[in-house]
């Protein structure tokens, strides 16, 4: 259980979030350049796509190499509208950047990276271990084990653990910079992805982690032994899990009442 519910907050938090972020940047990316660019960079824009389309219309229905002779001024104005719409697309990093950040400032403002809400687990597999829990025993889940988690998760950021796998290979990398001033370039770099600033102490926050995950293997080494290292073990828990909660689940009742209704006699 206690794998499981971890999974799925790995799932939300590790990978869910940054990809929604990554969507939400990307939104108001192409606006803030219409934005900052004015009439005259979406003009820029369409001719350059209308060159891009004269081309490759053209290179396609000739496709031989080397390139036609009639094709080469086609290519030249595409080339051409090319570089100057790049360019014209560096003039407004500055204001992009101001504009994706604050969609990023948004989106952590709504979604707290150090707080599980009570919808936390909303989008959950309808017959997952996590989605069952919640309906065989409700007022354990909302008044006792949700609260407990809730509480936990405010001393604690999902951006920790991916700085500590990380801290390894930016041990290895600090060779001309120091150690301390790529942790702040790592730090910075995903400071929008993450809703993170920084580890702080680093040092105490990795002598914390070793002795956190030590704590966790040994949790694990006794109350599910061989869990940890044998795949075997831990199929059979979660096929055991899985099987405990189905036959317990009121959902799962529900839905076989329902089908033994629809194919009762006089119905087909």
């Amino acid at each position: 259980m206690v794998a499981e519910i971890g999974t799925t907050i790995r799932e939300i938090q590790l990978r869910r979030r940054p990809v929604e972020l990554a969507l939400r940047r990307e939104a108001v990316t192409e606006p803030a350049h219409d934005q900052a660019g004015g009439p005259a960079y979406v003009g820029l824009r369409c001719l350059m796509e209308a060159a891009q389309t004269r081309y490759f219309a053209r290179r396609c229905s000739q496709s031989v190499d080397p390139e036609p002779e009639s094709i080469v001024p086609l290519r030249a104005e595409m080339d051409r509208l090319q570089s100057e719409f790049l360019a014209r697309r560096r003039r407004h990093e500055s204001f992009v950047g101001q504009t994706r950040a604050a969609a990023a400032r948004a989106y952590w403002a709504a979604n707290p990276p150090r707080v599980i809400t009570d919808g936390f687990f909303r989008d959950a597999l309808v017959h997952g271990v996590t989605a069952r829990m919640s309906r065989v025993d409700p007022p354990w889940w909302w008044r006792s084990f949700l609260p407990r988690l809730q509480h936990e998760f405010d001393n604690c950021h999902a951006a920790a653990g991916r700085f500590l796998d990380t801290l390894p290979l930016l041990r290895r990398q600090a060779k001309k910079k120091t150690l301390a001033a790529m942790i702040d370039e790592w730090c910075d770099a995903h400071a929008d992805e993450w809703g993170w600033d920084g580890p702080g102490h680093y040092r105490m926050l990795a002598i914390r982690a070793n002795d956190k995950a030590r704590e966790i293997a040994d949790w694990y080494n006794a109350h599910a032994p061989r869990y940890l290292e044998d795949e075997s073990v831990r199929r059979s828990l979660q096929n055991t899990l899985a099987d405990f909660l189905a036959e317990h689940d009121p959902l799962t009742a529900l839905i076989a009442s329902e089908l033994a209704r629809l194919s009762g006699p006089g119905l087909n």
